[in-house]
């Protein structure tokens, strides 16, 4: 756990903030901690937060960087609702380049957000945050993600707690530009929903929400938000001269013809009145349908929990075991693991039965109580209890592949691993 917090560099006589280490005493919050100064001192671009410094007073681990005294993007929408397409395309860009920079020096932000971009008071764009950032070498740690705020903006990569790249940044970011347009998130719902929503929904199209949004930028957030990474835009410089192509495509559609001004005999008249675009149609997503039908697959998704193989009284009942991952997954990646699970024995006529519901909500009432600081010990006690559910329904036939029961007890297992993690 690190804080934030206001400060003075006697040098130079500017404000600066100063970011310190809470839990020093732990070696993984310190290498994490290390980890995030070597990140942002690689960093020095226009669209990004700058460092300028860090090191250790006594026993005090700090970082200090640039500080950033104007709104966040978070607080702009909040006040405003959704923003006109030319500015949601300028701020959109700076992401975006900011992104690609970031990208090229082998950093996934992995945390892209309304709440971590903010607006200096002389103008620009900058994305903040790099602390959840992870480098892309083999031997870098894995930062976990928090859960508020995260949820609307998750790549269906990290809800599956698959190894994430560069992409999934950008379909964060293609989240963020889909708010900046239509004044809310391509999904909406409780934690665990979302992340079945964003591994298995197709999003709305911005265009079904506000036809006035130029048809190439909706295109673009269309391409930006596919589920599959190798669909998408490829890189931050893509995404940039998109934007730039959008606007100058929907300028064009704006301005009249030439040959309706008559022109003076002396002198070129003004352009005339500007015209809008006339509403191309558009795949019509009703969200309100689009957000009942995730839940009600998800709760036939979840309808599926029952490993194969009960654990024996002997053991303990906090579940810290189980084959350790490749990669440590933050809980709500873990919880979409689970899902995602679930989910395949589904489709395989593997799963049926109707404990679903119970799981749904047991699993979002685990990574809300995370998300407040609860008590970590009863969060491992119900997913014990979960997976004392899962074993019941293979007992009853409601599971009937063995491996489909011990691929789902696994996933609990990880998603236990999870939690503690994110405690340390």
């Amino acid at each position: 756990m690190s804080e934030v917090r206001r400060g003075e560099d006697v040098l130079l006589r500017r404000p600066v903030a100063i970011k310190l280490l809470r839990d020093y005493g732990d070696p993984r919050s310190v290498a994490r901690f290390e980890q995030e100064a070597q990140i942002l001192a690689r960093l020095q671009h226009p669209n990004v937060v700058t460092v300028f410094d860090t090191g250790v007073d006594i026993d005090d681990r700090f970082i200090v960087m640039e500080l950033v005294e104007g709104p966040t993007l978070r607080e702009l929408l909040d006040e405003e609702g959704r923003l006109a397409p030319e500015r949601a395309a300028k701020i959109a860009s700076g992401l975006a380049s900011a992104l690609g920079f970031a990208h090229g020096h082998d950093v996934i932000h992995r945390d892209v957000k309304p709440s971590n971009v903010l607006f200096p008071p002389d103008g620009g764009v900058k994305l903040a945050d790099m602390g959840i950032a992870r480098l892309l070498s083999p031997e870098a740690l894995t930062a976990t993600l928090s859960v508020r705020g995260t949820a609307r903006y998750i790549s269906p990569e990290q809800a599956r707690g698959d190894r994430v790249d560069s992409r999934a940044d950008l379909y964060s970011l293609g989240c963020v530009l889909f708010e900046m347009l239509t004044g809310r998130t391509p999904f909406e719902g409780d934690l665990a929903a979302l992340a079945y929503a964003h591994t298995h929904t197709p999003a709305p199209r911005v265009r079904s929400i506000d036809p006035a949004v130029p048809a190439a930028m909706d295109e673009l957030v269309a391409a930006l938000l596919e589920k599959d990474p190798a669909d998408r835009p490829q890189t931050g410089d893509d995404v940039r001269t998109s934007l730039e192509a959008a606007m100058r495509q929907a300028a064009v559609a704006q301005t009249p013809p030439m040959e309706a001004v008559r022109p003076a005999p002396t002198r070129r008249l003004p352009v005339g009145e500007r015209v809008r675009p006339v509403p191309r149609a558009s795949p019509t997503v009703v969200i309100a349908l689009a957000g009942l039908l995730a839940m009600i697959v998800l709760i036939a998704l979840l309808a599926s929990t029952g490993p194969d193989g009960r654990r024996s009284a002997a053991q303990p009942s906090t579940p810290r075991g189980g084959s350790p991952a490749t990669e440590q997954l933050s809980p709500l990646e873990a919880a979409g693991l689970v899902f995602e699970t679930v989910s395949d024995g589904i489709e395989a006529g593997d799963v049926t039965g109707g404990i679903s519901e119970q799981i749904r909500r047991k699993i979002d009432e685990i990574l809300r109580e995370l998300d407040e600081d609860g008590d970590l010990e009863k969060s491992f006690e119900k997913v014990d209890e979960l997976r004392e559910k899962v074993s019941e329904a293979s007992e009853k036939g409601e599971i009937t592949s063995a491996a489909r029961a011990s691929a789902i007890d696994d996933a609990l297992l990880k998603f236990a691993e999870a939690l503690r993690d994110a405690e340390q």
